[in-house]
């Protein structure tokens, strides 16, 4: 459907007498048989015959050429040929130039697989062999690679990213030039790291975007970020045998042997969400507590932590222990943890037959700290050691708990 929408657009761009291409990503993936997300679109339509030419548009980045243009709901980004001046603390180029060839905007890419257009008749465009590279399975930089990487840093990053993605290798010059020129990482944003370092992890072979980043030293410019990849190495291949990026990172910190502060504090280095702190250093601090030995698994007592933490948590920590596990493959130990969780009788303190009111009449206390000790006593107690669930019977305890804590 969205190719038919973008063909319309391609085909309004030729009528009136322009070149118009799909171009990049779009492309590569479509050769590849991969899933296509965005469609870009380029052509010799300057920014203004593109806005004249499609009335519902957004001038998205008028600047540098790009308009997206809306067909039935669907945008599509629609960028005229460009040529890019010198670039800006390693990242921009500081000012671009409308052109009429292709081939010039095309060879101001990042990587051959990324510099093919294609139009609506599915001819190819490939003046420097993506579409061979991808045969031989090759990440490779157009034209000069060391030009490439001082052009713009993150490109050294995005080519690990499709190296572990695609489960390519990278080119012997590009991979020479991108130890030459990996200091650069230093002046890109920590944002646009922390966005490629997830995409490479989240990739189906996230292994080789640790090997490669550890043999260029990429990561060289933060202390931290280099002892996380190299010492977490031999362990790295285990973080796509877990789905969540919490989980994949918590892993190889704990691979690493960071503790759980240390973790947190490599987290706000890399400025991840406040949820995506918290959910990776509880991980670090469980893994840290509970010790696992690669492919040695051991039956845990769920128990405590599933009053504490709940069922979700402990599941996701339970398949965190999988992946130390993974060779031994413990499936009984989600079949344990269902079950323990399935036999406590209550799983949270509003389950308890009585509220903190009726602790207070009970007891005759005014409120305080004691009422959610007390209730969280009752929960652990009901739960896991047999207290019948009534009122009864939890105020008896409660007042038990009380006396022992006034002596």
């Amino acid at each position: 459907m969205a190719l038919h929408l973008a063909n319309r657009v391609l085909e309004t761009l030729e009528n009136h007498g322009f070149e118009a291409y799909y171009v990049g990503g779009c492309v590569r993936d479509w050769l590849l048989s991969r899933p296509v997300h965005d469609i870009d679109i380029c052509t010799n339509a300057h920014p203004g015959d593109v806005i004249r030419l499609f009335p519902d548009h957004v001038p998205t980045g008028l600047k540098h050429g790009t308009v997206s243009v809306r067909i039935e709901g669907q945008f599509f980004e629609v960028t005229t040929y460009r040529t890019e001046g010198k670039y800006e603390d390693y990242r921009r180029p500081a000012d671009v130039q409308f052109v009429s060839d292709l081939r010039l905007d095309l060879e101001r890419r990042d990587f051959t697989m990324n510099a093919m257009a294609m139009n609506r008749l599915k001819e190819l465009q490939d003046p420097f062999g993506g579409q061979a590279d991808m045969a031989a399975r090759l990440v490779r930089a157009v034209g000069q690679p060391l030009e490439r990487f001082r052009e713009d840093a993150l490109r050294l990053l995005r080519a690990v990213r499709f190296a572990a993605q695609l489960g390519f290798a990278i080119e012997t010059r590009t991979l020479a030039a991108m130890s030459e020129t990996a200091s650069l990482l230093a002046h890109i944003a920590v944002e646009r790291v922390r966005e490629e370092l997830n995409k490479m992890l989240g990739s189906q072979a996230p292994q080789i975007g640790c090997d490669l980043i550890n043999e260029t030293e990429l990561l060289g410019y933060s202390p931290v970020l280099q002892r996380l990849f190299r010492d977490s190495a031999s362990q790295f291949w285990r973080s796509a045998h877990v789905n969540s990026l919490p989980q994949k990172w918590a892993l190889l910190f704990y691979a690493a042997q960071f503790t759980s502060e240390e973790a947190i504090a490599a987290c706000q280095l890399l400025r991840m969400s406040k949820r995506e702190t918290e959910a990776i250093g509880f991980f670090v601090e469980q893994l840290r507590h509970l010790q696992p030995e690669w492919d040695q698994p051991k039956p845990l007592e769920w128990g405590q932590l599933l009053l504490e933490a709940g069922w979700e948590k402990c599941e996701q920590l339970a398949q965190l222990l999988l992946a130390c596990w993974w060779n031994q493959q413990p499936q009984a130990m989600l079949a344990s943890l269902s079950e323990q969780y399935h036999a406590m009788p209550v799983k949270s303190m509003k389950e308890l037959a009585i509220t903190g009111l009726d602790l207070q009449l009970a007891l005759q206390k005014k409120p305080g700290e004691w009422i959610v000790h007390v209730l969280r006593t009752l929960l652990r107690q009901a739960a896991l050691h047999g207290l019948p669930n009534t009122p009864h019977d939890l105020i008896e305890a409660a007042k038990k708990e009380v006396a022992q804590d006034e002596h």
